[in-house]
């Protein structure tokens, strides 16, 4: 398949593969930042874009990456000559005999001779379908003497946009398993793997298009002269960081056998634009504060006319200007009047309205003047702009700055989420990321990998088995890489929310499957949602996606880090320090990978308590993927209402803390998520979230040790604050949640233990331990849902008075049973509780609204109480104290296809006074499957 964006001026088309990102072709429109200041010669940060700003919540909190810690990518490649990049260590990881080998060798230290013998098949192919593919195998043997197959596959015909073909090309060996992939879209598909000589491989080749393709394979073998040498030290730099410290730590390219560039580069800029936004350092825009002018013109400009500011200069470094307002173009002019760079963007999309231009200094020495200049868009005397507050100024050379690699550095306007961990490069998609699940203990030990990248997936979600084992490699070998303990975070992809929109590999269900966003939490209209999708064979659903976060829209593309020319030599291309702006969910994940990197960083600390600490990398496991993804998802936070406006797809609904089939759990927010493993929250007395987004946090957090008892959780409204507290129309409705930490539900998902709805800002709720539960960890999180009147982007704060208790004296256990996970529209379920309190209590279930309780066919019920989004079926008998009590009823699953979708059941509740109390471990999430059948 091509290359093809969502926001390209090219064809919108999508095959089935995507590289899941915008092209840079509207790089200039609607740049990530927003803020104002008024100061002179100093840089307010709040011209820093979106993610920084955002970032800076988990920086003030201490946690910004280690360089011994790492973030991986299965990707296009890194450009590590950037300086948010780079440099790189000069260490490979080289696949030989079956084993990862560490090595600094150089390509050259082993000669690949190509022998006599080769393999060559051809024949035709198609039609196939997305649920049945046509498949053709053709099997060879090894020759002697051979250590290597560069093998491939080239058709006609070839284009896929115009019904063309987009074959799948892999290599098998005599067990049928899969030894090498390449599914990246190019024509010829080509793939390199190591064999043994006399052994039987074969060919496959694979179609899931409707149409008819001829097929050429080819297969030259080469054989190994000379020996790698392992590099047995650390791969992590030593003493300070400084503008030198290695950002790239290992590289690995398995497709050309390092054969294409001695070191790591990036053709296609993809991968070097992730990387960035999840871990770039910002040195190449690092702001130089003692040459900054800051206005705020507060002023419209008409009839031609212009802003200027001057900005003196020295040379290799770069110019910026950044503005506030409507309808605004920013031209940067260097001393001879060239003009060297722009943005504009033309109107305000009320959404993220800093508009920001970069630009090289061109001068040979000494210090020059440029100017930058502010004008309505386009340059017609018939626009009009209006200019509220403006930045310009130079950044420091590279050289010169560790940015916001430390808190002591300088403030970048576009560093990375996580911008001092280290970075791994994978160079490749599918057959990288088989080769990573391979030697996932290898990268887990050797580079104290943690998180894993993959913004890149195939697209469309149809039924895993009823394909015959369509992308069936890719959830199943995603096991294998969280099982070494490397937490995936994978793109949902850009196929506009259709019924079944999400594909391998973030449909897998150890990933986290990351949704785009705008800055203001609106989905972006390209992307993906849905169910993840049915496996026909086993009955089971993959349930995604998992959170949103920012990934850009047409008008407010995500600035990133931008390729050099590849084959280029520094000397021969300007200084690789630019940045571009493309969006894609592809942008969102890296985002959440950054994320998952500071919070596991968190997780490893001692202020963590032991049961959900992380150990070092190389003793993770799954069950330590599972505790740092539960406590980014239960982190989430819903946008039915705050970010009502801005959604540009399917809007998610309002779900009490259960999957919804659009926006998972909601927005991933890195301030609450790093404050639930790290904060006591019975020392929380206050807390205060917001709608004035990046400052204000969406959510507040913190941890409880408790053992056998009751923990109360209190939340009480105190006051609005916030300029414009005036337009809220009521109090604010926050959600608070109680989760049990160190016991995540299945997959990693949050294993709620009680909840309750806030819906004019006071909310409480009591979770009863049992008596015999032993010591326990969980999450106390009080989420903001709606300040009516208010959206996201208006200054409001919500501040609340919070208390958190635990007790002695009252225990209480329960368990639930249901026919099945997965029902079909109208199927009933029959529930089954049971209950031992030690005092004799009522009893209660919390049921979602839109199932059906049939109080005629339940003899125990004895009313079920409305509440809105949920109801409460009470029961005839009370619980006996310290007997098992069991109770039973129907439910009927919700009969509509718009109705698909996740539903949370419980807390069993019961009550041995004059409060309810919330039985841990009672809760469950049933799938509810379009209408009846």
């Amino acid at each position: 398949m091509g290359t093809k964006h969502p926001h390209d001026e090219s064809d919108y088309a999508l095959s089935r593969r995507s590289f899941l990102a915008a092209s840079g072709a509207l790089a200039g429109a609607g740049l990530l930042s927003t803020g104002h200041s008024s100061a002179a010669s100093a840089f307010d940060d709040r011209f820093s874009n979106w993610r920084v700003r955002e970032a800076t919540q988990a920086w003030e909190r201490g946690y910004r990456g280690r360089t011994d810690r790492t973030i991986g990518l299965t990707d296009s490649g890194i450009d590590s000559r950037h300086p948010d990049l780079g440099p790189w260590n000069d260490v490979r990881a080289v696949a030989r005999d079956g084993e990862l080998v560490i090595t600094k060798d150089g390509s050259e230290a082993v000669d690949r001779v190509e022998l006599d013998q080769s393999e060559s098949f051809s024949g035709s192919i198609g039609p196939g379908t997305f649920v049945a593919p046509a498949t053709k195998r053709h099997s060879f043997v090894v020759p002697d003497g051979a250590d290597e197959i560069q093998a491939a596959c080239a058709w006609t015909p070839e284009d896929v946009q115009d019904e063309g073909e987009d074959l799948e090309f892999y290599i098998e060996d005599s067990a049928g398993e899969r030894v090498a992939s390449s599914a990246t879209g190019d024509n010829p598909e080509t793939l390199t793997v190591d064999v043994n000589a006399g052994e039987e491989y074969a060919f496959v080749v694979e179609t899931y298009l409707n149409v008819v393709a001829d097929y050429e394979i080819t297969g030259d073998y080469y054989r190994y002269e000379g020996t790698l040498t392992p590099y047995d030290g650390s791969v992590f730099p030593s003493g300070d960081v400084t503008p030198d410290t290695p950002k790239v730590v290992g590289w690995y390219d398995s497709g050309s056998r390092y054969g294409s560039y001695a070191e790591p580069r990036d053709e296609n800029g993809h991968g070097t634009h992730v990387t960035s936004i999840m871990a770039g350092s910002g040195i190449a825009s690092a702001v130089n504060p003692d040459m900054v002018t800051e206005d705020e013109p507060q002023t419209t400009l008409t009839l031609g006319e212009t802003l200027s500011y001057e900005v003196d200069a020295r040379p290799n470094r770069g110019i910026f200007g950044g503005a506030y307002g409507d309808g605004i173009e920013i031209i940067i002019e260097g001393p001879d009047g060239q003009e060297l760079g722009s943005s504009k963007v033309l109107s305000d999309t009320s959404e993220w309205d800093n508009n920001v231009a970069e630009a090289h200094t061109v001068h040979g020495s000494g210090t020059a003047t440029y100017t930058v200049y502010i004008r309505p868009a386009e340059g017609e005397a018939i626009s009009t702009a209006t200019v509220d507050s403006v930045s310009a100024g130079a950044f420091f050379a590279e050289d010169e700055s560790v940015a916001d690699r430390l808190a002591s550095g300088d403030r970048s306007i576009h560093a990375g989420i996580a911008p001092n961990s280290s970075v791994v490069g994978l160079q490749g998609l599918g057959g990288a990321t088989a080769d990573l699940a391979q030697h996932a203990e290898t990268f887990a030990d050797r580079f104290n990998m943690r998180v894993v990248n993959m913004s890149w997936g195939y697209v469309g979600g149809a039924p895993l088995g009823a394909a015959g084992g369509l992308l069936a490699e890719d959830p199943s070998i995603i096991k294998d890489i969280a099982s070494a303990g490397l937490l995936v975070s994978a793109a949902a992809g850009n196929a506009a929310t259709p019924a079944n929109g999400n594909g391998a590999p973030n449909v897998a269900d150890e990933t986290i499957s990351v949704v785009a966003t705008g800055p203001l939490d609106g989905i972006s209209a390209y992307s993906s949602g849905g169910l993840g999708a049915y496996d026909e064979d086993s009955n089971t659903v993959y349930r995604k996606p998992d959170v949103t976060a920012p990934g850009g829209t047409v008008t407010d593309l995500a600035r990133a880090a931008k390729k050099g020319i590849a084959a280029d030599d520094e000397s021969e291309q300007p200084p690789i320090r630019d940045y571009t702006g493309k969006a894609g969910t592809s942008m969102a994940a890296p985002y959440v990978s950054g994320i998952s990197g500071l919070v596991a960083e968190a997780m490893e600390s001692t202020d963590v308590p032991s049961k959900i600490r992380l150990p070092s990398p190389d003793e993770a496991g799954l069950g330590d993927v599972y505790l740092l993804k539960q406590a980014i998802l239960a982190t989430a936070s819903e946008t039915a209402f705050t970010a009502a406006p801005y959604h540009r797809t399917e809007g998610p609904t309002y779900d009490f803390g259960a999957r919804d089939p659009y926006e998972g759990y909601g927005r991933a927010n890195v301030g609450s998520a790093i404050d639930a493993v790290t904060r006591d929250a019975t020392g929380l007395t206050e807390a205060t979230v917001g709608l004035n987004l990046p400052e204000d946090e969406r959510a507040f957090a913190g941890y409880v040790e408790a053992g056998p008892g009751t923990v109360d959780v209190n939340v009480t409204f105190s006051h609005l604050s916030g300029g414009n507290k005036g337009m809220a129309k009521g109090d604010p409705h926050i959600d608070l949640f109680v989760y049990d930490a160190a016991n995540p539900a299945t997959n990693g998902e949050p294993n709620i233990l009680g909840r309750a709805q806030g819906l004019t800002g006071d909310a409480s709720l009591s979770v009863s331990l049992g008596r015999n539960s032993g010591d326990s960890v969980l999450y106390v999180v009080g989420k903001l849902v709606d300040v009516p009147g208010a959206i996201n982007g208006n200054d409001v704060q919500a501040h609340f008075a919070v208390d958190v208790t635990t007790k002695d004296g009252f225990f209480a256990s329960g368990e639930r049973e249901n026919d099945a996970t997965v029902f079909t529209g109208g199927q009933t379920n029959h529930v089954k509780l049971a209950v031992n309190p030690s005092e004799d209590s009522g009893v209660r279930d919390v049921v979602p609204a839109e199932w059906n309780v049939l109080v005629e066919n339940s003899d125990d019920v004895a009313r079920v109480e409305d509440a809105g989004d949920v109801q409460y079926v009470h029961f005839t008998s009370d619980a006996t104290a310290d007997e098992r009590t069991e109770v039973t009823y129907f439910a009927e699953a919700p009969d509509s296809l718009a109705e698909s979708g996740e539903y949370t059941f419980g807390s069993v509740q019961v009550n041995p006074g004059s409060t309810w109390v919330n039985v841990s471990g009672t809760s469950s999430t049933l799938v509810v499957i379009g209408a009846s059948t």
